[in-house]
């Protein structure tokens, strides 16, 4: 199916309308000002939140369950002696 101009239009839009919500819950006007310096096409494209090493969490940044495990029997051992 090819689509048409509208049909993109429509999408951008959308998009845009979806990131200044999640912003606005955020941090209210001023952060969507913040982010679009008062050009709401900038939340066109991209990603709306940061990924330096302070602000993101993934899941190898966290120790593993079995490791998790080791360290809490080592401590119990420790205290017992």
């Amino acid at each position: 199916m090819k689509r048409d101009r509208s049909y993109r239009r429509r999408q951008r839009v959308r998009t845009i309308h979806r990131k200044e919500g999640i912003l606005k819950r955020i941090g209210g006007e001023e952060y969507i000002y913040a982010w679009t310096g008062g050009e709401p096409g900038r939340l066109a494209k991209g990603k709306i939140h940061c990924s330096c090493l302070m602000c993101r969490e993934k899941s190898y940044d966290n120790p593993s369950i079995p490791d998790l495990r080791k360290q809490e029997a080592f401590q119990e051992q420790m205290k017992e002696l």
